[in-house]
């Protein structure tokens, strides 16, 4: 992942952290004016440090004075009607930090992909418990993706194949909503964009440019078979994404025109067997007609 997205996400999360803050201490504000709460606070925290290094000594510890001072400084904040006032967090995971233990907390996962799909016309996604209601024939579809979304991941492509309309695109945007709320990093392309990033990938060889396919959580690749094909280039670095997250056990989720069977014809037999590979795939046909003729 490129720096500069990370320090985006982080960034965001600051300002999040920042305002709630700022909101904290505008509601604060009238008690951290009052000359009494400033010296009963200041003695209240000097006893703590006291008491918790005595106990450590096993000396006398004066916990009389200390929940005197709590009950005094709690009285202030009662005249000041702010007894129940707390920070709060956008995120409780990792109190908007960003990490929690050291790894990636799902808020911060939630901003870069929210920054990778910018730009991407998939900022708009969809949510399962709606689109289920409504998703007639395709219900079953629709469960088992939703079940996909949430498990293991054991097989780890998902080749949505079917005419025009009939729901692929729809049913992707539903995914990737459901694995940006588990709190994973997803990337969603069209074939097309994908295919001129090879392009520019085959004239500079720059890493960064397909690293990008390679190393988010989550890949979607909608409508694979609408781009143009060139030659050693789009079949050659379609198969290094396909099989490179494959060997590493990382999802990808493809929609598509081409049945099964055209795209040995269309491609080539690597990226044919990779898709059609049940130990490792899961291939649906969707079919019915074009919903957005109706």
């Amino acid at each position: 992942m490129k720096q500069e997205i990370l320090t985006k996400a982080i960034n965001r999360i600051n300002s999040k952290k920042f305002k709630n803050q700022n909101d904290f201490e505008q509601k604060m504000a009238s008690l951290y004016a009052d000359a009494d709460f400033i010296n009963l606070h200041a003695k209240y925290k000097r006893i703590i440090i006291e008491n918790a290094k005595n106990e450590v000594l096993g000396e006398n510890v004066d916990k009389e004075l200390e929940k005197s001072l709590e009950n005094r400084i709690f009285e202030l904040k009662k005249k000041h009607c702010v007894e129940n006032v707390e920070l709060t967090h956008s995120c409780p995971l990792c109190k908007d930090e960003g990490y929690v233990n050291g790894d990636m907390c799902k808020c911060l996962k939630r901003e870069i992909s929210e920054i990778l799909l910018t730009g991407s016309g998939f900022e708009k996604l969809e949510n399962f418990e709606c689109s289920i209601k409504t998703s007639g024939k395709l219900e079953p579809v629709y469960n088992l993706m939703q079940q996909w979304c949430k498990s293991d991941f054991k097989k780890s492509l998902i080749f949505l194949s079917g005419g025009t309309g009939v729901g692929k695109t729809h049913l992707m945007q539903c995914m990737a909503n459901e694995l940006i709320e588990r709190g994973m990093v997803v990337k969603v392309v069209t074939s097309f964009q994908l295919n001129q990033d090879f392009k520019d990938f085959s004239k500079c060889y720059d890493d960064d440019i397909l690293n990008k396919y390679l190393e988010c959580e989550v890949l979607f690749i909608d409508d694979l078979g609408t781009e143009p094909v060139y030659k050693n280039v789009t079949i050659n670095y379609l198969y290094l994404i396909i099989n490179e997250r494959r060997m590493k056990k990382r999802p990808t989720v493809i929609t598509s025109n081409l049945l099964m069977s055209d795209l040995y014809d269309h491609y080539d037999e690597r990226i044919y067997s990779r898709i059609a590979d049940r130990r490792t795939s899961i291939n649906i046909l969707l079919e019915g007609e074009d919903k957005r003729l109706k």
